[in-house]
């Protein structure tokens, strides 16, 4: 007995495990830049991660003797006006964005899935103050809505968070939102309502999980805008302070007085912003084909 369920766990296995390596071909032929996202997504993780074992120089570190040092031996990717290490400060800077990228998405996309679904499922007054709030703070900006936080609580990694939570939180609101204003209209709703299910069982066990689709969606594509917004804060003085590395910091520093004389300090913060940036939007760009339904025939 014993023997045959083992053959029929391992049949079930292989199973599993041609569907999947089915599933990821078929994604790679359909959605080819998909792919190309996620392994650039990858990468920036293990840079980031790995920062310590992948470096050779202390990001804080200075030296006279290596103030605007060429690409080498010595310093891949040159050095700064300080002869800090760019290499080193770029993979630390990796560290700065995912962690500003991720906290700012799932945290405001948390938000906004509770708000958007509270305010598709009780609707009337509580939707519509909801939605008119909304709409004002659709109305400014994003990063002069952000800049005017920052200004207001100063300075510091989790402040520029703050900022440039709340400026996402309209569009994720509004995406969660219309999804759960179609799943509460189902019959399976209804249904539920029929044999007396309480609205906390309505919400978690029936519309939250039917609108994970787009919010996985949202999430996923506002991580490259989050890991944006923090670079053009600090280019403008008003996201992560120094010494701490940042890529848009380093653009800030470099791009008017050393893009003539040493262009490599311009050069590959401004390459590892904009392929972090790419990655993340054509991986959430294959995502939303692969998850939204009314996509997956296209």
């Amino acid at each position: 007995m014993a023997a045959q369920t083992e053959a029929v766990q391992e049949v079930i296995g292989a199973r599993v495990r041609r569907s999947l390596i089915s599933r990821t071909w078929r994604i790679w032929k359909t959605k080819p830049l998909g792919i190309v996202g996620a392994i650039l997504v990858l990468l920036l993780l293990f840079m980031a991660f790995f920062a310590p074992i992948i470096t050779f120089h202390d990001r804080f570190a200075t030296s006279a003797a290596d103030q605007l040092a060429s690409p080498g031996w010595d310093h891949l990717l040159g050095a700064d006006r300080y002869g800090r290490d760019l290499w080193a400060r770029i993979a630390y800077g990796a560290q700065i964005s995912l962690y500003v990228g991720f906290t700012v998405a799932m945290g405001a996309g948390s938000i906004a899935g509770m708000i958007g679904i509270t305010s598709a499922f009780f609707g009337g007054k509580i939707d519509l103050i909801g939605q008119r709030i909304v709409d004002i703070f659709q109305a400014f900006p994003g990063l002069i809505l952000a800049m005017a936080i920052v200004a207001v609580l100063g300075f510091g990694i989790e402040k520029a968070i703050i900022a440039i939570a709340i400026p996402a939180l309209p569009r994720m609101i509004r995406v969660v939102r219309s999804q759960a204003l179609s799943v509460v209209k189902t019959d399976y709703v209804l249904a539920g309502r029929t044999i007396g299910a309480g609205n906390i069982r309505l919400i978690f066990r029936y519309i939250m999980p039917n609108s994970m689709a787009p919010w996985i969606i949202v999430v996923t594509g506002q991580l490259g805008g989050a890991i944006l917004t923090e670079s053009s804060l600090s280019f403008l003085g008003l996201g992560v302070p120094e010494p701490h590395p940042s890529w848009g910091a380093m653009l800030s520093m470099n791009a008017a007085d050393y893009a003539e004389i040493a262009p490599w300090l311009v050069i590959f913060p401004g390459l590892f912003l904009a392929l972090a940036v790419f990655g993340f939007n054509i991986f959430g760009d294959a995502l939303r084909d692969v998850l939204d339904p009314r996509l997956r025939g296209r």
